[in-house]
């Protein structure tokens, strides 16, 4: 496993044109995360189980 201190030793060791590289890589590591939002459910009892929603829909 690599730890923090074997990172930063071989960032100090980069030379500073290879550092902005990094810096990128690494912000676009951690914008991957996005917010989950709940969805409202709703309960409905099984009432559409059975049927055609979309032919329903159109009469």
């Amino acid at each position: 496993m690599v730890t923090k201190e074997r990172i930063k030793r071989e960032i100090d060791r980069m030379p500073n044109e290879l550092l902005e590289k990094v810096y990128k890589y690494i912000n676009g590591l951690t914008s991957l995360k996005t917010n989950k939002k709940k969805l409202h459910t709703y309960k409905l009892n099984g009432q559409f189980d059975n049927i055609n929603i979309r032919e329903r829909a159109y009469e």
